[in-house]
């Protein structure tokens, strides 16, 4: 199975940790469509890091909105 094919899958199946094993494992690619393929594929996955990054955050502000209620 090929790289891209692996990064596909581990995508799909939201295994952040493969993902990100295969990013840091990235093969030299022998044709341009394959580097494009992977930069796209790459790129996605960081905007989802991104959000969740940024979902993580309001959770973590509503648990002190609500932590800071409960004292009081």
């Amino acid at each position: 199975m090929s790289w891209i094919d692996e990064l596909k899958i581990a995508i799909l199946n939201k295994d952040d940790e493969k993902v990100l094993n295969l990013i840091e494992d990235l093969p030299k690619f022998d044709n341009i469509d394959d580097l494009i393929c992977a930069r796209e594929l790459v790129g996605e996955f960081i905007k989802k890091l991104q959000k969740d990054r940024d979902s993580l955050s309001k959770s973590m502000i509503k648990l002190k909105q609500m932590r800071f209620f409960l004292e009081d």
